[in-house]
This record gives structure tokens, C-alpha cells and sequence, in this order.
């Protein structure tokens, strides 16, 4: 099976200069073409099923991916970025003048919560747990193994959550944000918490994850090249130690 994460395309909170985690922002024009751009880089791959964060900005993204299958796309709360808490709408400035924050994040940036917000940890169980519930969907083990207990499960699994089952084994996607993306591809890729920052996507950019035979397999992460010549993104940080990507 193949897992395609998609970054949705850039909205109007990531062009504002504040911190943007579970706000509502539409896509901006050049959001909306670098959403098309990476439905037309899918189209190939399906039909497949999609599931994406019920943020507006990945909905929206989600929405044109999909139709070229005629799909229907699965909504789940799971797969927000991470809450900022009283930082929500806040500059990045003022984060960067707290002085105790910093320091906790500096001590523990995996584990810190921010005020009346979420944790990495927090946000990593519950995008692994709405990946797991896409895998079982698909008859397939968290660890890539086409299972007894997957298969088994599928059904029931397709039916709590809306995300049906075709044939086992087939591809799947899911659109999401920075946060939730990097929570995948840090879990698969053993990154340890310390360094939760290393990887970064771009609005529109495409990874893929391969589960076969009990391995679990990381193809590309961020492919870009059915961006170009849409111009840059604009690139503002959303979670607290973030870095800007690149492109």
C-alpha cells in the first residue's frame, strides 16, 4: 500500500505574520493553484481514498484532489495542526519574548505544552492514531504487514470511520498540515524528539510512504516539482521552534 501525505496550499494565515495552528483560513489564490497542481501530480495514482484535517485550508486542498477520482474526501479532526493555545493569532515576536516558554521548550521541545494548547507529544498520538485507523481501512498493519488482525478489522474499521475499504492494499492519501506531516514521517523515520524540527514541508509538496511485507518504507518526502512555476510559497512559521522551508 501506498500512504501519500499532501501539505495543504498556502491560505490566507500563512501570508499574516502570526502564529496559525487550528484557526480558519481559506486558501489564497496562488494556495488554490498549488492545490490543483498537486491533484493533477495524484491523478495518476488513483482512484484512492482521502482523508484529510477538517481545517478549511486542507478541506479545501483535499476537495480538488479528490475530484479526479470522484471521491469523497473524510474529514477528521485528528489530523489538525498543532493548537497554540493562547498563541493562536499571536506574533511571533511575542513567543520569542517568553522568556519561560523558550526556556521549557528548550529543555523539552517534544514534551512543553503551550498555554491552554498542545504538546508535539499530543499531536503526534493523535495523527498516528487517525494513520492507523487508514491503514487498518486498507487491510494493512501499522508496521506495513498485511495482518490477519488488519484484515479482520478492516471492515469494521471502514465503518466507523467512513473511509471504505476497495481492494486491500491500494493507495490512500491524506492532506494535512506541517505539523501533522512531520509527525508521520518523524514516527516512521525513527527521528528522535529532539530533533522533531529537522524536516519541513511546503504548501502543495507531496511525500509517500510504502507498507509492504512488514516494512514500512519512505519513498520521497516533499516532492515539489509539480510547483514549479507557481512562484515561492510564503512561508511563516506556525509552531514554536519552526524553520522556514524551503521553496
Amino acid at each position: 500500500m501506498k500512504l501519500y501525505l499532501v501539505r495543504h496550499g498556502q491560505s490566507t494565515g500563512n501570508v499574516g505574520g502570526t502564529l496559525m495552528g487550528q484557526s480558519d483560513h481559506p486558501l489564497t489564490e496562488l494556495g488554490e493553484a498549488q492545490a490543483r497542481a498537486a491533484a493533477a501530480h495524484l491523478a495518476p495514482f488513483g482512484p484512492m481514498p482521502v482523508r484529510c484535517s477538517d481545517l478549511p485550508r486542507a478541506l479545501a486542498t483535499a476537495e480538488h484532489i479528490a475530484a479526479a477520482w470522484e471521491a469523497r474526501v473524510v474529514p477528521d479532526a485528528r489530523l489538525r495542526e498543532i493548537d497554540l493555545g493562547d498563541y493562536e493569532g499571536r506574533s511571533w515576536e511575542e513567543f520569542e519574548a517568553d522568556e519561560e516558554l523558550k526556556v521549557a521548550f528548550a529543555d523539552d521541545p517534544y514534551g512543553t505544552a503551550l498555554p491552554d494548547g498542545e504538546s508535539l507529544a499530543h499531536v503526534e498520538t493523535r495523527v498516528l492514531a487517525a494513520v492507523r485507523d487508514v491503514l487498518v481501512a486498507r487491510g494493512v498493519g501499522p508496521e506495513g504487514d498485511l495482518s490477519t488482525d488488519a484484515v479482520a478489522n478492516a471492515d469494521a474499521s471502514a465503518l466507523a470511520t467512513g473511509f471504505h475499504v476497495t481492494d486491500p492494499g491500494q493507495n490512500a492519501c491524506i492532506v494535512a498540515h506541517d505539523g501533522p506531516i512531520r509527525a508521520i514521517l518523524n514516527h516512521y523515520l525513527g527521528v528522535p524528539p529532539e530533533k522533531w524540527w529537522t524536516l519541513s514541508t511546503t504548501h502543495g509538496g507531496v511525500s509517500l510512504l510504502e507498507f509492504s511485507r512488514g516494512w514500512v518504507n519512505i519513498r520521497y518526502v516533499n516532492a515539489t516539482s509539480h510547483l514549479a512555476g507557481l512562484g515561492d510559497s510564503v512561508y511563516v512559521p506556525s509552531e514554536p521552534g519552526d524553520e522556514p522551508a524551503a521553496g
